[in-house]
């Protein structure tokens, strides 16, 4: 643990320095990548050494526990991650580990907004701020589409229910954020620096 502790802090500084550097250089797009996937490579690195993965995906399972059961599933933790999923043909076990906490997808949305040269402060605080909860929320509804759809249909759809509708369920939604947040705004920066171009 303590070596690991040690990497993530040379680590960090590395990706400081060097994104300072860029910044100040004023080489915006290097500073953009280094600095958002920097940061999110840390953020995950960072989570797994000091154990948040696990919380979160903890966190994760037993609020997905009370909101099935409002819904009138029948749903149990097993240990700290797993859902125990009883339905018409038996017990299902579904893990939510590191892919279906979102750990990666709020990573990014966070880096990718409090890097972008655009914004101002407080609107990259704003946007990632949304970003980061509405993409928790999503993945709540991501897991909750998985469990729904196994106590429906039975423990034979344990694979197409993760692999497939819940994929494509958080692929749409994480796009759609990604699109309002990050792209509609870009697009609308170059479309007035075009004008004012347009107008010299």
């Amino acid at each position: 643990m303590t070596l690991s502790v040690a990497q993530l802090v040379l680590a960090a500084l590395g990706w400081a320095i060097a994104t300072l550097m860029l910044w100040r250089s004023r080489r915006w797009l290097l500073f953009y990548l280094n600095g958002a996937f920097g940061f999110i490579l840390l953020a995950l690195f960072a989570a797994s050494v000091l154990g948040y993965d696990a919380w979160l995906e903890a966190i994760e399972a037993r609020q997905t526990v009370s909101l099935a059961t409002g819904l009138g599933i029948t749903l149990d933790v097993l240990g700290d991650t797993g859902l125990a999923i009883r339905n018409h043909t038996g017990w299902a076990v579904f893990d939510i580990g590191i892919e279906c906490s979102a750990l990666l997808e709020m990573a990014a949305i966070v880096g990718l907004a409090i890097f972008y040269p655009a914004f101002s402060n407080g609107r990259k605080a704003l946007t990632a701020g949304i970003g980061l909860g509405v993409t928790y929320v999503m993945n709540l509804l991501r897991i909750l589409l998985i469990v729904f759809i196994i106590d429906a249909f039975g423990t034979s759809w344990v694979f197409p229910a993760h692999a497939v509708f819940g994929r494509l369920f958080f692929f749409a939604v994480t796009v759609a954020l990604y699109w309002y947040l990050m792209t509609r705004p870009t697009l609308g920066v170059v479309k007035s620096r075009v004008e004012e171009t347009s107008d010299e």
